[in-house]
């Protein structure tokens, strides 16, 4: 394996399992996130503006993360609050992602064009501290979610918001700890995708789903923080390696480029189908609305 294939599957990974964890623990809190694939593309744009208008992928990266968590936050307030659909709100806020995303991103595609001096530094120490940080993060939230005081919170407002409540849990605010947090960690990990691992940023980038391939690697994984690495490593690399059978196999790009979803809804089949779905999972009130009126019941 090349040097160059190796950095390539580790960006891959780390900006798929970013994203994934990040989904993971707001969906551990009952909200369904069908926005997950507006706000990847949203802070990439964001990702790339700050980035180049201060000389620091840090900067856009952590500015990528406030402005994710911050969509997190009204998410999770609209949803909990007001008894509306949850698909609904997550995928018109979807749609505007992908309007600001372009709003923030076009700018530089036209006065700046290439990206790669704002970029990342292609360096050992640059990846092997990714990779590190990312096991750090899940091996922290799984703590989290199974020893705190938070995440036994944020698990019981995913399992039955009524009870937590009766319980004396402040199932709002238990739900904007856990947007902002999982949102920051989606808009963490989106901004990887132009700012380390491709290396550029085009309006095109909102067509290529990575938001719902994410989604899906959560989704296999049952959103479990420890099980995420190996499934994130696996798709992750193949989303990446399947660029290569353009230039070996003389593969059509669009072809090669669809191999990773392909794999995705062999993934999905088997997760419903078999005992693994029984064994992850998903919250059981993953998506219902909580009427607040029915609390005092």
């Amino acid at each position: 394996m090349s040097i160059d294939l190796l950095w390539g599957i580790i960006s891959a990974y780390a900006t798929l399992h970013l994203i994934a964890l990040g989904h993971s623990v707001f969906e551990k809190s009952g909200l369904l996130n069908l926005a997950i694939d507006g706000v990847f593309f949203l802070s990439t744009g964001v990702a790339v503006f700050v980035a180049c208008s201060t000389g620091s992928p840090l900067v856009g990266s952590f500015a990528s993360a406030v402005v994710a968590s911050g969509i997190g936050l009204l998410l999770a307030y609209v949803m909990t609050v007001l008894p509306i659909s949850h698909g609904a709100v997550g995928l018109s806020m979807m749609f505007i992602g992908y309007g600001l995303g372009i709003i923030f991103g076009y700018p530089v595609r036209m006065f700046v064009g290439g990206i790669a001096t704002y970029a990342y530094t292609i360096s050992a120490e640059t990846y092997v501290t990714l990779l590190a940080a990312t096991l750090l993060v899940s091996i922290v939230l799984h703590f989290l979610l199974k020893e705190t005081k938070l995440g036994i919170m944020i698990v019981a407002c995913g399992e039955n918001p009524a009870v937590a409540t009766a319980l004396g849990v402040d199932v709002l605010k238990t739900r904007l700890l856990a947007a902002a947090i999982g949102f920051a960690l989606i808009g963490f990990g989106s901004s990887l995708f132009p700012l380390l691992w491709q290396r550029y940023w085009d309006i095109r980038s909102y067509t290529l789903g990575l938001g719902w391939l994410a989604f899906t690697v959560a989704l296999v994984a049952g959103r479990h923080p420890l099980v995420l690495i190996p499934v994130s490593l696996l798709f992750g690399g193949l989303y990446h390696s399947c660029i290569l059978l353009t230039a070996t196999l003389r593969i059509p790009v669009d072809v090669a480029k669809s191999i990773p979803f392909i794999a995705a809804l062999a993934a999905m089949i088997i997760y419903s189908k078999t005992r693994i779905g029984k064994a992850l999972l998903p919250p059981t009130s993953l998506g219902k609305v909580f009427y607040r009126e029915e609390r005092a019941i």
